[in-house]
């Protein structure tokens, strides 16, 4: 479904910006 496509694409872009700030502030983590 639609709706399976946008709810996997906006976890995958969470992750990925979650990953980058993590790398931008280790201190932070």
């Amino acid at each position: 479904m639609i709706l399976d496509i946008i709810l996997g694409g906006a976890v995958t872009v969470g992750l990925f910006a979650y990953l980058v700030f993590a790398l931008l502030r280790p201190d932070k983590f």
